[in-house]
C-alpha cells in the first residue's frame, strides 16, 4: 500500500507487486487520479449537504420580529414560516431588483391566485400592476414577510387576496387569530404609504374546499367588518358571483384541481376587482370603460 498525494490528501493506493507509482503508465495514473478526485469531491459534497440541512435558513433582518408579532404569531410559528418560505420570498425580492415598477401602479399581494395571474396587467387595464404572490400563502406567514414584499414598491392601492387560512386542515387558524394578522398587514402598508387604500378581496368559494365554506364565510365576514371599521380599507365582494342559483360553487370557473381559477374565472375576478378599484380611486375613465361590460351577465353566461 503506497500513499499518493491527490489534491493535498494522502490517498493509499494498492499497486501491482514489484511496481512503483512512477512506473504506472501515464494513462493509468490519470485514471487513478480522476477516480480518487471524484471520491474526494463526492465525500465533500455529501458533508456540505449534511451541514446545510443542520443549519437554519438565515432570517432576513427585514422580517417582522418576535416583538412586532407579539400577540399575533408565536415565535415558533414565525420560525416555521421563515424556514418554509424564505427562499420563495428571496426569489420575489430578486424580481424587485430586476424589474422596474410602473408609475401609479396597483399592487396585487397574496397567494397562488395572484402568483398564477400572469395576464393580470392586461385584464385590469388601464391600471398598471405590480404582482407579488406565492403559492400557499397564509396571513400567518404574510405577517412575517409583509415589509419585505410591500415596502420596496410605490403604489396607489394595495389589493390583498390570501385564501389558505381555512382549508379544513389541522393548520387552520381561528377567524379572530386571522383578524389580528390582517390588521398587521394593513398597518405595514399604511405605515409605508398612508394615503394608499388597502382592498381586501373576499375568499372565493372553490369546489375543492366546499366542505369548509361555512367557516370561510365567517372569515369573509371578518374581512368585510375590518374594511367597514378601519379607515383606508375597502372590501371587494366576489363570492356571490362564484355561486350558482342553488348557492353552489360554479365548477366551470375553476381549473381541474377545483381550487385555482381558469381563464373565465379570472375574467370575472378582474371585472369585480377593477370595478371596486374604480369606486375607491374615483377612476372615471375606467368606470366609463367598464360600463360596457355586464358583470351580472358574466355571472350567468361564462362557459368553461
Amino acid at each position: 500500500m503506497t500513499p499518493r498525494s491527490i489534491l493535498g490528501f494522502a490517498i493509499p493506493v494498492t499497486l501491482p507487486q514489484g511496481s512503483s507509482a512512477s512506473s504506472l503508465p501515464l494513462s493509468a495514473q490519470a485514471r487513478l487520479t480522476t477516480l480518487c478526485t471524484a471520491l474526494i469531491l463526492l465525500s465533500s459534497s455529501a458533508a456540505s449537504n449534511a451541514l446545510a440541512q443542520e443549519k437554519k435558513i438565515p432570517s432576513s433582518s427585514r422580517n417582522a420580529t418576535e416583538v412586532e408579532l407579539e400577540g399575533i404569531l408565536s415565535p415558533q410559528d414565525r420560525a416555521k414560516a421563515i424556514a418554509r418560505w424564505e427562499q420563495e420570498i428571496t426569489g420575489l425580492e430578486q424580481l424587485d431588483r430586476s424589474q422596474s415598477d410602473p408609475e401609479d401602479a396597483v399592487m396585487l399581494l397574496g397567494s397562488s391566485s395572484i402568483r398564477l395571474w400572469e395576464d393580470a396587467a392586461e385584464m385590469l387595464a388601464p391600471y398598471p400592476i405590480i404582482r407579488r404572490g406565492y403559492g400557499g400563502a397564509r396571513f400567518s406567514d404574510l405577517v412575517v414577510f409583509a415589509k419585505r414584499l410591500v415596502t420596496p414598491h410605490q403604489y396607489k392601492a394595495l389589493v390583498v387576496f390570501v385564501a389558505n387560512d381555512i382549508t379544513g386542515s389541522d393548520a387552520d387558524r381561528s377567524v379572530d387569530a386571522v383578524r389580528k394578522m390582517v390588521l398587521h398587514v394593513i398597518e405595514v402598508s399604511h405605515q409605508h404609504q398612508p394615503d394608499a387604500p388597502v382592498l381586501l378581496v373576499e375568499v372565493t368559494p372553490t369546489p375543492s374546499r366546499w366542505r369548509v365554506w361555512p367557516q370561510i364565510r365567517d372569515l369573509n365576514a371578518m374581512l368585510r367588518d375590518v374594511a367597514l371599521t378601519h379607515p383606508g380599507v375597502s372590501f371587494i365582494s366576489t363570492a356571490e358571483y362564484y355561486l350558482d342559483s342553488q348557492d353552489q360553487s360554479r365548477p366551470e370557473l375553476f381549473r381541474q384541481d377545483k381550487l385555482h381559477q381558469n381563464e373565465p374565472g379570472y375574467q370575472l375576478w378582474a371585472e369585480l376587482i377593477r370595478r371596486r378599484l374604480d369606486e375607491v380611486l374615483g377612476n372615471t375613465a375606467s368606470v366609463n370603460t367598464s360600463s360596457a361590460r355586464e358583470v351580472s351577465a358574466t355571472r350567468v353566461n361564462v362557459e368553461q
